[in-house]
């Protein structure tokens, strides 16, 4: 419906030669439509995995939550804020996450506004429908995390500066509300706000309007203080200033998340994510476990058409946008400052690299997408739109359907063991504990191994030996171990010493049971 829109992109036509009222009326809210269902579907379909749990100890779920500690929360105060009272009426996965599809629901009519402001309703309607069905938006939209508001409140203050810089605006009181609820949200909003400063000071010094501009964020710098005091504390009490070192030069035991810390690779990764989330060609597993390089190429013949359509449309969007006014330049800043600024706090070690790091430039990415495929005539842009929104719904069938693409299910497996443990049993989880103990509701006891104790075989022992003295049986529940032993030496030394009696999979989490001594030897 909104692809086959798709044609020329003209800002300086009237609304109804730029696409009829009508077609806009119902288009719009069909596109909401789709995007909320999209959100809303299998919403507690998959666990909570080990960033959610931070959000709800940032919520402090359970207990009392003081404004100290709402100002001072570096893990997205609003957000945080909202989780606590929403887990005052439960606790379930849906609930939990509802709050992150509402926001990322009503991203959708803020996307059209901004494509709309940038190039024309048309261009606007084949954003909002890109938006509405982009897989790395829906990911987000269905987490327990502050993203999908961060992406929100990035369309809305970079919408409301672009009025402010474009077409003297005077919703000065907006953008400062804007950007410090997105700065509340997540701290990378600071890139954002950086990228349109850079982007708007050249019109505003010519239109003398800069130091209301300047004031302006003298005001967001005031209301985000509590939040800037927090960091600085961070900074101390996480002696961060004692890990920063050139990544690329250090030992692998100095960076912060050994060689995963920075690659490359993140560079295209990083853009086709953007583009079509995490389930179009080799999941998280097969990224951590093997190079970039060769987990992409199994997935050459997907990857490669979809990564060229998107590439080949971002850049005839991009070339439009620039040609017809400020909007390729704002486009540019957006983009390349808050990469840059992630890049280089990973580089430093001070924060590894991740593509939601860079969430902000989402929007304007979306709408270059979609004014690629407006400046097309009509039956051109109608196929590029549908290929791009093909790639991304067989993106979206493998992040619902597809267990190698789902967030791991500690869930299942806390289940599982609590329905089949014994007196005497114990746990072993090496990495992902905190969300194993929000699900598990048995008896057994559980302990996690360190990366000091997984360097050898032998440390591995020792720890195992350590924890499970006097216990008859052990479950080993293996998710993420690239995390804590990348070399695999805990499982092999469980099965090199320990009869296994049991083992069942689940989505990225695989649970065995050993017997660990001579009267359950035999047992099944």
């Amino acid at each position: 419906m909104s692809c086959s829109a798709a044609h020329s992109v003209d800002p300086g036509r009237s609304a109804g030669a730029d696409v009829g009222v009508r077609t806009l009326r119902v288009g719009l809210p069909l596109l909401v439509l789709l995007g909320a269902v999209l959100r809303f579907y299998r919403l507690g379909g998959q666990s909570l995995w080990v960033d959610e749990i931070l959000t709800l100890k940032a919520a402090n779920v359970g207990e009392s939550l003081g404004l100290r500690d709402v100002f001072s929360n570096m893990q997205g105060s609003i957000h945080a804020l909202l989780v606590h009272f929403v887990a005052k009426l439960s606790t379930s996965e849906a609930a939990l996450r509802s709050l992150s599809a509402v926001a990322g629901t009503g991203t959708i009519p803020v996307i059209y506004l901004l494509g709309r402001d940038m190039a024309g309703r048309r261009a606007g309607l084949v954003a909002a429908a890109l938006f509405a069905v982009s897989p790395f938006a829906i990911w987000y939209s269905q987490e327990v995390r502050n993203y999908s508001f961060l992406i929100l409140l990035s369309a809305a203050s970079t919408l409301v500066a672009w009025r402010i810089i474009t077409r003297r605006d005077r919703a000065w009181a907006l953008y400062a509300t804007t950007v410090t609820l997105a700065l509340y949200s997540n701290l990378s909003a600071a890139f954002l706000w950086l990228a349109r400063t850079i982007f708007g000071l050249g019109r505003l010094a010519r239109d003398g309007r800069l130091w209301k501009w300047g004031s302006t964020c003298l005001v967001v710098a005031i209301l985000s203080l509590p939040l800037f005091v927090s960091t600085v504390l961070w900074v101390e009490a996480d002696s961060v200033r004692e890990r920063v070192v050139v990544a690329p030069l250090a030992e692998e035991e100095e960076l912060l998340r050994g060689s995963t810390t920075f690659s490359p690779m993140a560079v295209p990764y990083s853009v086709f994510t953007m583009v079509y989330g995490f389930g179009l060609g080799p999941g998280t597993h097969e990224l951590h476990v093997d190079s970039p390089v060769r987990a992409f190429s199994r997935y050459l013949w997907l990857v490669l058409p979809a990564g060229v359509l998107a590439a080949g449309v971002f850049l005839l969007g991009f070339r439009w946008l620039w040609v017809s006014g400020g909007a390729g330049r704002l486009v540019a800043s957006v983009v390349v400052v808050p990469f840059v600024a992630a890049a280089l706090l990973a580089l430093l070690n001070v924060k590894p690299f991740n593509v939601r790091y860079v969430a902000v430039m989402l929007p304007v990415v979306v709408v270059t997408l979609a004014v690629g495929v407006a400046s097309l005539p009509t039956r051109r842009g109608a196929w590029l739109c549908a290929a791009v929104a093909l790639f991304s719904l067989v993106s979206l069938r493998n992040y619902y359907f597809v267990p190698e693409y789902a967030r791991e299910d500690v869930r299942g497996a806390a289940r599982y063991v609590a329905e089949n443990e014994r007196p005497g049993d114990i746990v072993l989880v090496p990495v992902l504990q905190d969300v194993f103990r929000f699900y598990f509701e048995g008896q057994a006891e559980h302990f996690a191994l360190y990366k000091g104790q997984t360097r050898s075989a032998d440390g591995v022992r020792r720890a195992v030996e350590e924890r499970t003295e006097g216990s008859a049986r052990l479950w080993f529940v293996d998710s993420r171990l690239w995390h804590m032993d990348p070399a695999g030496r805990t499982p092999s030394v469980l099965d090199a010493r320990y009869e296994r009696l049991d083992t069942r999979r689940f989505a990225g989490a695989t649970v065995s049971l050993y017997a660990l001594d001579g009267s359950t030897r035999t047992e099944r």
